[in-house]
């Protein structure tokens, strides 16, 4: 591959990594842009309510998390000691909802980060051989 191609190839593949970067950067923004602190529930049931008392709003599922839930139907009303919203986890089983947790957003945005960034460095370091190369033949009168 000459030396030319290789500058050209090496800029283009720079200019693609930063586009990459920046598009990575924006999609998880505008993904995470309805994010909030969810506690999902398990809603009690009318017998076991009667069987056992007062069951309140049901059986806490794991911890509070930061997820994008967006049907406004899964939520119930109230909210956690801590303050999370409360998610009805029949519901988003019976309509198949799956919420997704912004954590996972950002692993693949940070994954997508990393792979752009070496690739930056990579072609930074084939631009800068090509040329330095370039240039050591320039100086002794090779011509391409």
């Amino acid at each position: 591959m000459s030396k030319s191609l290789t500058l050209t190839v090496s800029r283009l593949m720079m200019a693609l990594a930063l586009i990459v970067a920046i598009a990575s950067l924006t999609t998880a923004a505008w993904m995470t842009r309805g994010a909030q602190q969810v506690q999902r529930v398990e809603p009690a049931d009318a017998g076991s309510a009667s069987l056992f008392g007062d069951a309140g709003t049901g059986t806490l599922i794991g911890s509070t998390q930061l997820m994008i839930v967006r049907d406004p139907a899964a939520f119930l009303p109230g909210s956690s000691e801590g303050g999370a919203r409360l998610v009805n986890e029949q519901y988003l089983r019976e309509h198949g909802i799956y919420p997704l947790q912004v954590k996972s957003v950002w692993f693949v945005r940070n994954l997508i980060l990393l792979a752009s960034a070496v690739l930056f460095t990579l072609e930074g370091v084939a631009w800068l051989t090509a040329r330095r190369s370039k240039v050591r033949q320039a100086r002794r009168g090779i011509r391409f």
